[in-house]
């Protein structure tokens, strides 16, 4: 991050847009301001120089200057955009799953390198990639990130990971399966290279899915909403 006279010029990913009627707020994630958010208007974004990245996960170079609890947006020079998000329906909630998650496990301005680097990874990945398994994939690690899962090495090297499973079924009241044992840490580890597959059923996965929710509504203290929509979308 590069500080230009009072404004700081940031590599940004676009983490969600509400819009409102006569402005829309987009949150972005940084690597060293963290969570940040900008309020632009309509009118405003009709002219703005590269405002057609101002899409969910679309990845930018963006110009900033603090103004109180948001930041003034001055430039945007993109990267590239999330192509996989822009008509089908079921990629779109699975990318409102993240957001979410994003924004209920982190604070504004709270900044953490490994944070940005795995939603940056996560954006890549879902251009070419599956945006569900890439989602639940985020998820985890995320929740690790946060402090509130166990990091890989501790589930490799068996260390105190007991109480977390008992506490997973307790919290969700679902049966956790030998395969997920084995499956979580292969999880928390990957590193999102263009070499590597994740070898998993599809039962596997759905599973990891359901516990995944269930787990980080009761760590946030709500339902997830765009999890509700999920739900919703694809019964």
């Amino acid at each position: 991050m590069k500080n230009l006279n009072g404004a700081f010029n940031t590599p940004a990913i676009v983490i969600s847009r509400k819009k409102y009627k006569l402005y829309s707020v987009f949150t972005f994630i940084t690597p060293s301001l963290g969570i940040i958010r900008a309020s632009l208007p309509h009118k405003r974004l009709q002219s703005m120089r590269n405002s057609s990245y101002l899409r969910p996960f679309s990845a930018m170079y963006i110009t900033v200057v603090p103004d109180g609890e948001y930041v003034n947006v001055t430039q945007i020079d993109g990267s590239y955009v999330v192509e996989s998000l822009d008509t089908n329906l079921e990629n779109i909630a699975y990318a409102a799953v993240a957001s979410e998650l994003i924004q209920e496990l982190f604070a504004l301005y709270d900044a953490d390198r490994n944070v940005f680097d795995v939603v940056v990874n996560y954006s890549k990945s879902i251009r070419q990639r599956n945006v569900r398994l890439g989602t639940i994939m985020l998820g985890w690690q995320l929740l690790s990130l946060a402090g509130v899962v166990p990091k890989a090495h501790y589930f490799m090297n068996r260390q105190n990971t007991d109480n977390f499973w008992r506490e997973l079924y307790t919290v969700t009241q679902m049966g956790v399966s030998p395969s997920v044992k084995k499956a979580l840490p292969i999880l928390l580890s990957f590193q999102w290279g263009d070499e590597l597959q994740m070898e998993f059923s599809g039962s596997l996965w759905t599973e990891l899915e359901k516990l995944l929710y269930a787990y980080a509504s009761h760590e946030i203290g709500e339902p997830l909403n765009s999890v509700i929509f999920l739900n919703t979308m694809i019964k």
